[in-house]
Order: C-alpha cells, then sequence, then structure tokens
C-alpha cells in the first residue's frame, strides 16, 4: 500500500482509531445477530431491529435472493420500495432512492466504499453489476440522508451489501442462464479449523449481446469474480477478518456507425479489519484499500484505433469505531475516519498533476492525476427516554483539503403508540462532496461524429440536502402496513453546462464545464399495505408517489416517475412442496424523460422450487407481455432460470 508511507496522515488517523477500540462493555455479538432479517446495522451502525429504528429501512435476505430467483444484485433488489434502476441506453443502469441523482446513492459493501467512476452522470452507473451476487447474504437498504454516519454522497440513501461470512463446512454450486446473461459460480465454505474461518466464492458471468433499435448494441462479454475472506480468534471476544476480492471484465460494444469499443476492468480490493466485544458495547478498527484500473479502446469501422482511455481509481481508508452503554438509557457510538481517493488518467488530461502521455498506434492522449484526502469524526446516542419512546440524535465533522468542511446533523424519534403502532419521525442534512472528475477533468474524446470536451471546476462547492420524514407503521392480527411523507431540498447540485458549435472540417463540438446548476424540491410518500391471507399466501400493495421539482424554473426533474405502483402475491410452501413463488405487477405513470410522460406496465413471475435438501431451482420471467420503449430502454421480456447444488 504505497498510500501508507506517502502520507503520514494515515498513521495518526490509526492511532486514533487504536485510542478509540479501547475495551468497553458491548452488546450482542455481530456474528450472531446480523443472520436475522428483523435486524439492520446499516440504519445506525449498530444492530438494531428494525421496528425500533427512527430511519426507513429494509432488508433483503439471502433466502429473499434464492426465491425471487435473482441472477445479479439489479435483480435482487427489483421489488425493493422507492428503489429505482433503470437502463441507461447502452451503459449501465441508473440507481435511485426516493428520486435523487445516481450520484447520491451511496453503495457499499461492508460498509466499505469502493474505488470507481465519478462523475454526476457515471457514479454507481456500473457498481451493482460489479458485485458478485454468490458472495451476497444480505442487502441493507436505507432511504433518506445519512451523512451524519456515513459523510459525503449518502443524500438519497444508502445501500449497504453485506458479504457471506464462513459458517459451517458447505460448498455449493450454481448454474444459470436468460435472456440477459450466464452464469457459473461456486460457494465454498471451509468452516471453523482451529482458530481460522474462511469462505471462497467465484461466479463467471456472460454478458450476452443485445441490439437496440438504434442498432447500437449493449455492453457485453465476460465478467470475472474471485472474492476469499477469513476470521481468525484471537480470544473468544477478540478476532481480526481479513478479505480479498478481485473483479475482471472484458466488454464490447458496436455502434450503428461501424465502430467498435472495448474495455478491459479489473478491481482489487483487500483489508484488515480488528474487532472486540464485551458485555456492553463492541468497537472496531479498520483498514481496507482498492483500485479500479480501466483501459477503453475505439476502433473505427476500418478497424483503425481512432481513441482511447486509461485511467486507476484508488481509495485507501483508515476508520475505527466504539459502542458503549452509558447508565441504561443511553448506547453511544463513535468513531472516525481517514480516506484518500486518487485517480490518474487521460480523462483529467493537464488539468491535475504528473502530466504523462501515452500513445497508441498513432493516438497519443494526455493524463494526469489527483488526489483528495478526507477526516471525519461522527457520534451517535442512542437514547431510550422510556418503554415508549426512542431518540437517536447524530452528528458528523468531515474535513478535506479541497473542499473545505462539513457537519451533518440528524436526529431521529421512534415513539410506541402502543404494541401494534409506531409513529417515527426524523431530521437530517446531507451532502455530496465534489468528486476529483468533477474538479479536474479535462477531457477531449471523439463520440461518434461530435468531439466533446469536458471540463471540471475546482471552485465546486457540495451538494447540500435537507430531509424531514414522517411515517407510521404497525401490524394487526395478519396485516401489515407503513405510511411515509418526506421532504427533501437539495441546493448546489452538480451538474455540466454545455455549448454546442459547428467547426468546418471538424463537425459538430460540444463543451461542457462543472457547476453548481440549480436547487431541487422533491417530496414524496411511501405506501406499503400487506395481509397474510394464510400461512402460505400474502398479498401486498407498495406505492410510491414523487413530486421531484427543478426549483430554477419549476419544472420536473427528467428521468423519474411520478408514481410507481405493485401489487405482489406470494406463495410459500416450502415445508410441503418445496415451491415458493411471487406474481406482482409494476404499473409506471408519468415517467418523465426528454420532456415527455410515459405511462406502462409490466407483470411479472418468479417461482422457486427445493427438490430436495441439495437441490433447488428457479424460473423467472419479468415483463411478460413483452412491453418495450425504445427511450426508456425497455427491451422487452427478460427470462432467467437456474439451478444450485450443494455437493
Amino acid at each position: 500500500m504505497r498510500f501508507v508511507g506517502k502520507n503520514k496522515k494515515a498513521l495518526l488517523t490509526m492511532a486514533i482509531g487504536l485510542y478509540l477500540t479501547a475495551p468497553v462493555s458491548a452488546a450482542q455479538a455481530n456474528d450472531e445477530i446480523v443472520q436475522s432479517r428483523d435486524v439492520i446495522v446499516s440504519a445506525t451502525r449498530t444492530q438494531q431491529e428494525i421496528k425500533e429504528t427512527p430511519a426507513s429501512v429494509e432488508v433483503i435476505t439471502r433466502e429473499d435472493i434464492e426465491n425471487l430467483g435473482a441472477d445479479s444484485v439489479v435483480s435482487a433488489l427489483k421489488l425493493a420500495a422507492n428503489v429505482d434502476i433503470t437502463k441507461t441506453g447502452m451503459t449501465g443502469k441508473k440507481v435511485s432512492i426516493r428520486g435523487m441523482n445516481t450520484s447520491q446513492t451511496l453503495i457499499l459493501i461492508d460498509g466499505r466504499r469502493m474505488a470507481g467512476e465519478d462523475t454526476s452522470v457515471t457514479a454507481n452507473f456500473y457498481e451493482l453489476d460489479r458485485i458478485n451476487l454468490t458472495n451476497v447474504e444480505r442487502i441493507e437498504i436505507v432511504r433518506g440522508p445519512v451523512s451524519s454516519l456515513y459523510g459525503s454522497d449518502a443524500l438519497g440513501g444508502v445501500i449497504n451489501i453485506i458479504t457471506r461470512k464462513s459458517d459451517a463446512t458447505t460448498s455449493q454450486l450454481g448454474l444459470s442462464t436468460g435472456s440477459e446473461q450466464r452464469n457459473v459460480d461456486y460457494h465454498l465454505d471451509l468452516g471453523k479449523n482451529g482458530k481460522w474461518a474462511w469462505s471462497f466464492d467465484t461466479r463467471y458471468s456472460d454478458i450476452l449481446k443485445q441490439t437496440y433499435a438504434t442498432e447500437n448494441t449493449n455492453m457485453f462479454g465476460d465478467r470475472h469474480f474471485f472474492n476469499i475472506s477469513g476470521t481468525y480468534d484471537l480470544t473468544e471476544d477478540k478476532k481480526i477478518d481479513v478479505f480479498y476480492e478481485y473483479m475482471k471484465e472484458n466488454l464490447e460494444e458496436d455502434y450503428a456507425s461501424g465502430n467498435k469499443e472495448y474495455w478491459e476492468n479489473q478491481r482489487r480490493s483487500y483489508g484488515i479489519t480488528y474487532r472486540g466485544e464485551k458485555a456492553a458495547g463492541d468497537y472496531e478498527l479498520r483498514m481496507y484499500f482498492n483500485k479500479l484500473e480501466k483501459d477503453d479502446n475505439t476502433y473505427t469501422s476500418a478497424r483503425k484505433l481512432s481513441d482511447f482511455d486509461v485511467a486507476k481509481y484508488e481509495t485507501f481508508v483508515v476508520d475505527g469505531k466504539n459502542t458503549t452503554q452509558i447508565g441504561d438509557n443511553h448506547l453511544l457510538t463513535y468513531g472516525g475516519e481517514y480516506r484518500q481517493t486518487s485517480y490518474r488518467g487521460t480523462r483529467l488530461g493537464n488539468g491535475g498533476d504528473d502530466i504523462f502521455s501515452i500513445e497508441r498506434d498513432g493516438v497519443t492522449k494526455t493524463g494526469s492525476e489527483a488526489t483528495i484526502d478526507y477526516y471525519a469524526a461522527y457520534v451517535q446516542d442512542e437514547w431510550v427516554i422510556n418503554d415508549r419512546l426512542l431518540v437517536i440524535p447524530s452528528l458528523r465533522y468531515d474535513d478535506s483539503d479541497k473542499f473545505g468542511d462539513k457537519v451533518s446533523p440528524k436526529i431521529g424519534m421512534t415513539y410506541k403508540m402502543n404494541d401494534n403502532y409506531r409513529l417515527k419521525a426524523s431530521y437530517g442534512t446531507g451532502f455530496k462532496a465534489p468528486s476529483i472528475s468533477e474538479l479536474y477533468m479535462n477531457m477531449t474524446r471523439q463520440m461518434g461524429t461530435m468531439k466533446v470536451t469536458v471540463a471540471g471546476n475546482p471552485d465546486l462547492q457540495p451538494e447540500e440536502s435537507k430531509n424531514f420524514e414522517l411515517s407510521l407503521e404497525g401490524e394487526r392480527g395478519n396485516s401489515f402496513g407503513k405510511l411515509t411523507y418526506f421532504h427533501n431540498d437539495v441546493d448546489n447540485l452538480i451538474g455540466t453546462e454545455t455549448k454546442m458549435s459547428y467547426i468546418p472540417g471538424s463537425g459538430m463540438v460540444a463543451t461542457s464545464k462543472y457547476v453548481n446548476v440549480n436547487k431541487a424540491k422533491i417530496d414524496g410518500v411511501e405506501l406499503e399495505l400487506g395481509r397474510h391471507l394464510n400461512d402460505k399466501w400474502t398479498v401486498k400493495l407498495t406505492s410510491n408517489y414523487l413530486d421531484a421539482i427543478d426549483k430554477k424554473d419549476d419544472s420536473r426533474l427528467e428521468d423519474r416517475a411520478k408514481n410507481r405502483t405493485t401489487l405482489q402475491l406470494q406463495y410459500d410452501d416450502i415445508d410441503n412442496s418445496g415451491i415458493h413463488a411471487v406474481i406482482w405487477n409494476e404499473w409506471i405513470n408519468e415517467y418523465r424523460y426528454s420532456k415527455s410522460d410515459y405511462d406502462y406496465s409490466t407483470f411479472n413471475v418468479s417461482v422457486s422450487k427445493k427438490f430436495n435438501d441439495t437441490v433447488n431451482g428457479y424460473v423467472a420471467v419479468e415483463n411478460i407481455f413483452d412491453k418495450k420503449i425504445d427511450d426508456l430502454a425497455i427491451d422487452g421480456r427478460v427470462w432467467r432460470c437456474g439451478v444450485q447444488m450443494q455437493l
């Protein structure tokens, strides 16, 4: 890790982290509690029952993933409330929580940030596809800003992917195919051997070629994963966790012009965690590093290189946290973080430091690199005022050598009206710091017949949001429900100002610069109603209303639906026939794209079958009636099927 030697401030942060991990009393063991679908760790950085936490949260378990017949993290999130995942034409997918921009969703793996693309129009577009579903134990979703605990980027919410940990000796082989991809995966759990417990996962995905109405194709090719993690028992209540993750993708794309584009990308992640537990609290100190290397080459129809880009994104983090019980009514959590992000690539041009040039087949590109250091400290109190009222205030201070400091407060409340109903409320702020690309990009690239130039802006200010939400939830007999109202005000949104011109002999030229462009107001209502009809059948209705307005001209924000409603029917007879089925219809109303509104619906079904103790399979079909809308990249029917075998 060259960052450790490069920046002595990391050593200071580690020393602070060691102080934070001084033994204190600790609550329940993480290994025991994290397995429950009724408990979430992402909302408060502590293990807390979903009914208790003031935040709007959802947990998708490994069982849910298998029952839904998911073959990717994207398909595993299909029924997640108010999480909108849409294709972006030829490249990637947008991930929006409560109508916020894709770049305003913080995607984590075991609470870790991942190195990746960092502009307002590329951040998170590829992230969910780069996660090995074979290695996923559960997915935790927090809706609403949580910058008071996680800092930058968590304006819309957090999607935290929790990976599988070694439990008992077992191995599993999975095979699947479908209209979008084919997969082979293998999971090996060695269980406990002496003081070590190891788990291995590997997966190969073949992303199939699809041609759209424009005669362009998707990004198709292969993606490889390998994961290994281990836990070493220092003592009964002190452990060391280590991990290594590897992802490689070889993708290509065909254009109607006859041009072809190729990507060769690799990401490596590794790290170590020291954690401990006592009677009334827990503590941990963690250090991790990850790097994404990208190589993009574009060829003309005559197979001549016309352009290329190389990039290397790196993230190094040292963080620590401590949780301690203070008296009978307070659970205090506090921690700190040092993070360094670095980007070296040709899209920075000469906008950064250490300028270099690369020549390939007669094409020369200039590049540079830039680094940002972040420092943070946070504190949270889970205050049980009485047996009915829980109040959780939290506060985080973030600083950076590039954009200054930011304080993010939040306060949440859960009030138990009686044994069946709860009232929840919260108010908080969030922010998204400008990224390296947005600050220093100096890119010139030929895109089709157009020459595109994008410039960064070192004077950018962080995006900021203020959020309020109020919800009523409860259960009575076989019925359950939840109604939530939320309001977001967002300032200093980062976007681009673009000027178009025509240069004789060169053609059209688009010149863009990153700026803080406007303000937005996003109001919404989330509704969930359900009933267990009997021990096998459950019916559930969800409806998400969104009013997303650009305050600059009172126009509706693009790429958002006014309303999304699903009606779900679930059948569970695992104990007898081994069959689990989900049938759902989704209605989309007034999806705004390019100043036009679209209404449509899709009918979907997934059936899984447990044949015996070692073999289970699934079949899933989405958009059964083959709805197609080219403008929204809705390509018609999607199917998949697979089998998993315990070896």
